[in-house]
């Protein structure tokens, strides 16, 4: 398939192709770890890959009065929390306001918050979405916040704002949740939607337009962008509608594509070293099971369009998983599916094909669809994103199954194991003391010896739903519910 992305602008584009720590001067170099500490810096960690450093021993008994060191109330929101030095920092929601909050890591208190209003605040599922769930990113001296009914905030560690940058409400049906990427001298966010997809980096000094990058093959998504430095150099890799792309960090020029990504991708990629690792799911996309298909248009349209204007309302749509998707078809949202909209989208239910997959680099650190090294179709998950650890490829998939695939070969440790915990899974696993800690949905956290072998350490009801993925800094686990943040230490190490 053909680029049909359109560069729009690209200030940085002296920097070319230089790596992303190039772009930077000595003093300007994202300050990751501070004097204060190692922290949990982003979605899924400091490396995005969901994996605390080896010395991290949380507990793997804990829950409320066990091995807890703190509890507090906080406002609703899914962002997952993340750590800088003494230091927590969420995203939150209350009284029509976007919050910005740093927590003391020690106690739990609010050390600051900072709000903005929206003019419109995004629709968001009923019952599961929140527009604050976007997690928060740092380099070390400033936070960026991205909220999809607001824009993106940058605050100082103390609270300071930075700057702001409005930007247009996202449509999705969902919300926004894909999580900043801090690489180089920019931020860069992903803003997959039902039209007008795109993604944008903004000079982390002031908030400026660096370079901004059209994605008109793109439909909504919900997984986040990863930094992957292979072969001297750094790609932003961004999950899509089927494909994986990754870009020029200076200058949003597209480097390579890769297919093999469900239709609507939740999950985040993990790069590591020269392997790139993908697991996707959505409805429709099983071979072995029942498929969306759309008809033609024209047999549609005669069928269906009792006012002859050539384009189908939503009372128009016929019954089923047209009707359905009604707002996923009508992409910019004028209450009509005209043909382009659906012969864009009957092409996507055609293609689409769930699956997992690891690609490895060329050794001239060339990416294609021929370093796929192996494919697997079980054991999918549909929003907890995949971690690799040793060896090994885990995945959790809705229900409360676990999968463990040599990361290498993709051949079974074992398979669809089932947790004590059934129900959805949207926090994704993470990794630290030799365990896994997976969240359902629910508010129970099943702890699981890392490795080949599946053998279950401990059950932790917490009480309230978690959306949020875990964070973990030395013996200490942060883990957020619907309602509270919590701090758990201490105990054996198994």
């Amino acid at each position: 398939m053909s680029c049909a992305w359109k560069v729009i602008r690209a200030s940085l584009s002296a920097v070319g192709a230089a790596s992303a720590m190039a772009l930077l001067g000595a003093d300007e170099r994202p300050a990751i770890v501070t004097d204060s500490g190692p922290g949990w810096t982003g979605f899924r960690g400091t490396g995005r890959d969901g994996v605390a450093p080896r010395d991290a021993r949380p507990p793997t008994r804990f829950g409320p009065g066990t091995n807890e060191s703190w509890s507090v109330a906080v406002a609703k929101g899914h962002s997952s929390p993340i750590v800088i030095g003494s230091q927590i920092f969420i995203t939150g929601q209350e009284d029509g306001e976007l919050l910005t909050l740093a927590l003391d890591a020690a106690t739990g208190r609010e050390a600051w918050r900072r709000s903005v209003r929206p003019r419109r605040m995004e629709e968001v599922h009923r019952t599961l979405g929140s527009p604050a769930s976007a997690t928060v990113a740092t380099d070390g001296r400033a936070v960026y916040a991205h909220f999809g009914s607001f824009g993106m905030v940058s605050y100082g560690l103390d609270g300071t704002e930075r700057w702001v940058r409005p930007m247009p409400v996202t449509e999705t049906e969902y919300g926004a949740s894909a999580s900043p990427l801090v690489v180089g001298d920019v931020v860069v966010q992903l803003m997959d939607q039902d039209a007008g997809s795109h993604v944008v980096a903004l000079r982390r000094v002031d908030g400026a337009e660096a370079w901004r990058v059209e994605r008109p093959d793109m439909r909504r998504g919900f997984g986040s962008p990863v930094a992957w430095t292979h072969h001297g150099r750094t790609d932003v890799v961004l999950p899509g509608t089927i494909f994986m792309v990754g870009l020029d960090p200076g200058t949003g020029a597209e480097r390579w594509r890769v297919d093999g990504l469900a239709r609507i991708t939740c999950t985040t990629p993990l790069a590591l070293g020269d392997w790139l690792y993908s697991a996707s799911w959505t409805t429709g996309g099983d071979r072995s099971a029942e498929r969306i298909e759309l008809s033609g248009f024209d047999a549609v349209l005669k069928a269906n369009d009792r006012d002859g204007d050539g384009r189908l309302s939503y009372a128009e749509l016929p019954e089923g998983a047209a009707r359905e998707r009604r707002k996923h078809l009508d992409g910019n949202r004028d209450g009509h599916v005209d043909r382009g909209e659906w012969e864009s989208m009957a092409a996507i239910f055609a293609r689409v094909e769930n699956q997992a997959w690891a690609l490895k680099a060329g050794a001239d650190g060339s990416v294609t669809s021929a370093g796929v090294r192996w494919r697997a179709k079980r054991g999918l998950p549909y929003v907890a994103s995949p971690l690799v650890h040793d060896g090994c490829f885990y995945m959790v998939k809705n229900g409360g199954f676990l999968t463990c695939l040599d990361a290498a070969t993709g051949e079974p440790h074992y398979r669809e194991e089932r947790l004590p915990a059934g129900g959805d899974y949207y926090a994704s696993p993470v990794l630290a003391g030799g365990h896994l800690y997976l969240a359902s949905q629910g508010g129970v956290m099943t702890v699981v010896q890392a490795g080949p072998r599946f053998e279950v350490v401990s059950r932790v009801d917490l009480g309230e739903p978690v959306q949020a993925t875990p964070a973990v800094v030395g013996d200490r686990l942060y883990v957020r519910t619907a309602g509270r943040m919590w701090a758990f230490s201490g105990g054996p190490a198994r």
